[in-house]
């Protein structure tokens, strides 16, 4: 067994062990607890890197809760995110997810900030985020805050389309021990425990481990997927109040997974391309820290690092190494007398890998050090006894292939009534190449005998992007966020956003050249070329409780993009964005130990033509979840999902990556033990 595996299967024993003789967790929340003017009350730290409340902030926020997230009895964190409005998520197979916001859900979520307690977990390897790497265990999530739309001003490079900040529970909060044992469909398994101890004052502790994975699916065509995954994480939490004046929190996590895949390599040899299983293996360890002081009644500094190790092989194909260090300051104050509030701050990133090829393809330079820096500031103006707040923002990012760029923001809300706030946002934002984009050379397609004259199959390998392609948006947003009386509130949000230039693939090789090498091959650069593209659209969502133990939660994205007619077969995810999004949650508590959910979603067509392989029909489901506390320390949860939806593929795969799976009804089962 592999050394972190072993670790996390006995850390696991370990914390299980005394769980299993407590008498005193807790049972099932009622939705009575958090009324409609507490939710709106909520602090949010995404939007501006302070604490504001939701009902105030000047941008399409939206808060998915820790009870949120036991309720639905979701087992991973893309699912999770199907609950907030405007945000696509799609099965690309039994690890792997494609998230989107406003359009654009793709392998690797490349215009999409995703963050843990504020550490960025975006790869400047493969420009996105790899899910199926990141594991969070949903227990220790106090609350996930996504931003639709660019929020570059705030947190930089590639949150371009909006930002998902996952934030977990301080040690002290969670006090005691749980495991939490949960199996379903297709091989799907969790095991996950934790212990918490300590107080705020004396320093608090929570050491958790984990392991979960899923079986494997099956191919439209009934053949084995080979999507298996098994991931095993181990990590630990500390919070400490040092004084009244300052706190620290410390996180280091362990974590190896190993994910199974279908590749489509090309060959030279009839049918000039062929499915190979693989294995995809990844080995990381992080740590990361932030400590907070506070200088004075309207000033407070704050000083966090990051450092990671990373090391991961896809067999037969490619290995890489990789380290990441980052530090940054910030300091958020108030003049004395002024009605300003300032923040700024500045940071540096160090990243370098090491990456090897097998077969035919490689990284050049093998070996890459990039050294980024990144410069930020933001004033608020409040005024009119605080009716109205003008926000103005602008950060420097400099990016070892982008240079040097500026990514302002300006954002206005007026309060209307204490309950009713309308605002509007103008922003830019830009997403940087990666060093996949740019330095890697790999193949990619053969070019069959008799194609432009050429008598012998012969191998077509990718370079660089030539240009570079910055990628950049600007965004126009407008909304209104009321809450019309104790039962009903609701959200609105009108946007455009125009992405000039955005990169399509290239239609034809550029500067192809014959390579006479033991296996000839033509050399050219299939990357993208910079064009112009637009979203508009409309969020809408409601928050309706008729009584305390009646919760009905609807939303609806209206998404409508445009490409030039010549880049509409090359525009990739966001041509193959859905038109509509729609969901409709019931909660109901039965009685103060059994509660029931129905949720139910509609995600329309992707793409228009129905004959273009990247096609999908639209797709109507249900799950129901009941959670039932059986007794004083113990939670017994049930979920049926994707319900009344065929058997079928919900999201094609990007070329090259992986076999397309069929998503099929499921059931699955959780334990939840707490003292």
């Amino acid at each position: 067994m592999h050394p972190s595996r072993t670790l996390t299967a006995l850390a696991c024993l370990a914390l299980i062990s005394p769980v299993a003789l407590g008498q005193n967790a807790g049972g099932v929340r009622a939705l009575a607890e958090l009324s409609l003017e507490d939710l709106m009350r909520v602090e949010v730290v995404s939007a501006s890197r302070g604490s504001d409340r939701l009902g105030d902030v000047a941008a399409p926020v939206f808060v998915i809760t820790r009870d949120d997230i036991l309720r639905t009895g979701v087992r991973s964190l893309p699912e999770a995110l199907r609950l907030a409005p405007g945000v696509d998520v799609a099965r690309l197979s039994g690890a792997r997810w494609a998230v989107g916001v406003r359009g654009d859900a793709g392998r690797f979520s490349n215009k999409l900030q995703v963050l843990v307690d504020g550490r960025s977990i975006y790869s400047p390897l493969f420009s996105g985020v790899m899910w199926e790497t990141q594991r969070v265990p949903l227990a220790d999530i106090e609350r996930i805050e996504i931003i639709r739309g660019p929020a570059g001003a705030v947190w930089g490079a590639n949150a371009v389309n909006g930002v998902i900040n996952i934030i977990t529970r301080r040690a002290q909060d969670s006090l005691g021990q749980q495991v939490d044992v949960e199996a379903g469909s297709e091989g799907a398994m969790v095991l996950h425990g934790s212990r918490s101890t300590g107080s705020a004052e004396a320093g608090a502790w929570r050491l958790y481990a984990q392991v979960d994975g899923t079986g494997r699916s099956s191919a439209p065509d009934g053949s084995d997927a080979n999507d298996a995954s098994l991931v095993s994480t181990a990590g630990l939490r500390f919070d400490r109040d040092v004084d009244a004046h300052t706190q620290l929190t410390a996180q280091a996590q362990l974590m190896h997974s190993r994910v199974d895949d279908t590749r489509l390599r090309p060959v030279v040899t009839p049918p000039y391309s062929l499915q190979s299983p693989t294995t995809q293996t990844i080995d990381r360890v992080h740590a990361h820290g932030t400590l907070t002081h506070r200088l004075h009644a309207h000033s407070q500094l704050t000083l966090s690092g990051l450092v990671a190790v990373e090391s991961g092989e896809e067999l037969g194909s490619q290995s890489v190494n990789s380290q990441i260090a980052d530090l940054e300051v910030s300091h958020a104050f108030q003049p004395i007398g002024s009605v300003h509030q300032i923040t700024w701050g500045l940071g540096a990133r160090l990243y370098q890998d090491h990456n090897e090829t097998q077969g035919i393809g490689k990284f050049d330079p093998a070996r890459r050090r990039m050294t980024d820096w990144r410069l930020f500031g933001q004033d608020r103006w409040v005024g009119f006894d605080d009716r109205l707040s003008i926000v103005g923002g602008l950060r420097l990012d400099h990016t070892f292939f982008a240079g040097t760029r500026s990514q302002p923001s300006l954002a206005v809300a007026w309060k209307q009534t204490p309950d009713m706030t309308l605002w509007s946002s103008l922003s830019r934002a830009i997403r940087v190449p990666s060093r996949g984009e740019e330095d890697a050379d790999v193949a990619v397609a053969v070019v069959p005998p008799g194609v432009a004259g050429n008598p012998l199959p012969i191998l077509l390998r990718s370079g660089a992007d030539q240009p570079t392609v910055v990628e950049s948006v600007r965004a126009l947003q407008a909304g209104l966020r009321n809450r019309l009386n104790e039962q009903l509130a609701f959200d609105a949000t009108l946007f455009r956003q125009v992405y000039d230039p955005l990169g399509f693939r290239a239609p034809t090789p550029l500067n192809p050249q014959l390579v006479m090498a033991q296996t000839p091959y033509i050399d050219a650069t299939l990357g993208r070329a910079p064009g112009r593209a637009s979203a508009t659209g409309l969020e809408l969502s409601s928050d309706w409780r008729p009584l305390p133990s009646l919760r009905q939660q609807l939303s609806y994205t209206w998404l409508r993009t445009e490409v030039p007619d010549s880049q509409v077969g090359r525009g990739g995810a966001l041509v193959q964005s859905p038109r509509h999004l729609l969901t409709l949650r019931l909660s109901y508590d039965v009685s103060p130990l059994l509660s029931v959910d129905a949720w139910a979603r509609y995600t329309s067509e992707r793409g228009t033509d129905t004959l273009a392989a990247g096609y999908i029909p639209a797709r109507k489901v249900l799950d129901l979840s009941a959670r039932w506390s059986v007794a004083r320390n113990t939670v017994l949860s049930a979920r049926a999902y994707n319900l009344g939806g065929p058997r079928r593929v919900e999201i094609q795969p990007d070329i090259g990556y992986s076999k397309p799976v069929n998503v099929s009804p499921g059931l699955g089962v959780r334990v939840e033990i707490r003292h």
